[in-house]
């Protein structure tokens, strides 16, 4: 995939197809991951899954995955790295341990809104009320989605789930921070390369913690069809589809990327329905209808 296009019509086009397949792809990692996780444990499974990544697009690029740059701009790749790639799968899988998964994938889906926010206060693209409406819109379908159903079992809190709030808070922090941050990064040098640093710092970050969590051991009880699971997100879910968000956000503001967001829970949602069998209600299909005018309202120029 090219850098450039003869049109910036059909270079926006590319950008938003480029970041959908890479959130449907999200979504399908999420369902992948509840099934290889209980083999290893969230840190161990991260850490695998960015390691894979790096060695994927480090074999692709090979020399051009390292291009000169300052040493600012060196430092400021790694930093963000770690936040994206360390901070976040690591606060994201903290958050677990204090909430229910719904509360979680609701605040998650605040990222375009907070992504919006930090883009339009530095400067990279201005305010445009449709993008607001259209995030918002795509929110309420994440709520109608997630919300649940009436007569449900639901979890108590927990007596520490303020703290599985602030955890999933520094989630959103360290995405739409990279959203944003990282742009000028992009259009400076190849999407690739940045990827490749990015994830080579956050697979070095999060190594300590997969080593504190059993890592040598988890492996071992990894199974053939577990490993299978955990090239899926090595090489679909983290090469490939951060490789196409990351270029996204090369070509487009951060937050026209930053609101397919919404297509990830709703593809765990739909692959639920198609491989687990999950009962298909109308409140899911308006979900999905609503999700879909959202993005098309945020990201029509």
């Amino acid at each position: 995939m090219s850098d450039s296009h003869p049109h910036a019509g059909d270079t926006s086009r590319h950008a938003a197809w480029a970041a959908a397949v890479a959130s449907v792809l999200f979504g399908a990692s999420v369902v992948v991951t509840r099934y290889v996780v209980p083999q290893t444990t969230p840190v161990v499974l991260a850490f695998l899954r960015y390691v894979l990544a790096t060695i994927c697009l480090l074999a692709v690029l090979q020399r051009a995955a390292f291009p000169v740059m300052p040493w600012r701009d060196r430092v400021q790749v790694t930093l963000l790295g770690v936040l994206f790639f360390g901070v976040f799968p690591w606060s994201f899988s903290a958050a677990l341990t204090h909430l229910p998964s719904a509360p979680v994938a609701l605040v998650v889906a605040t990222m375009p809104l907070v992504t919006l926010g930090l883009s339009v206060w530095r400067g990279v693209e201005p305010w445009r009320a449709r993008a607001v409406l259209g995030q918002g819109l795509a929110f309420v379908g994440l709520l109608m989605a997630l919300w649940p159903s009436p007569g449900a079992d639901t979890v108590r809190p927990a007596a520490d789930a303020w703290l599985g709030y602030v955890e999933i808070s520094i989630t959103v922090l360290c995405g739409a921070t990279y959203n944003v941050w990282s742009r000028p990064l992009l259009r400076q040098y190849d999407a690739m390369a940045v990827s490749a640093q990015s994830m080579l710092a956050g697979a070095v970050a999060l190594a300590p913690l997969a080593v504190a969590e059993g890592l040598f051991a988890r492996v071992g009880q990894v199974t053939p069809l577990g490993w299978a699971a955990v090239l899926f997100l090595g090489v679909c879910g983290g090469a490939l589809a951060f490789g196409l968000w990351i270029w996204a956000l090369r070509h487009s503001t951060p937050s026209r990327v930053a609101v397919f967001l919404a297509l990830n829970p709703i593809t765990a949602i739909v692959l639920g329905v198609a491989l687990l069998g999950e009962p298909v209600t109308l409140r899911l299909a308006l979900a999905l209808v609503t999700v879909l005018a959202g993005i098309q309202l945020a990201t029509r120029r």
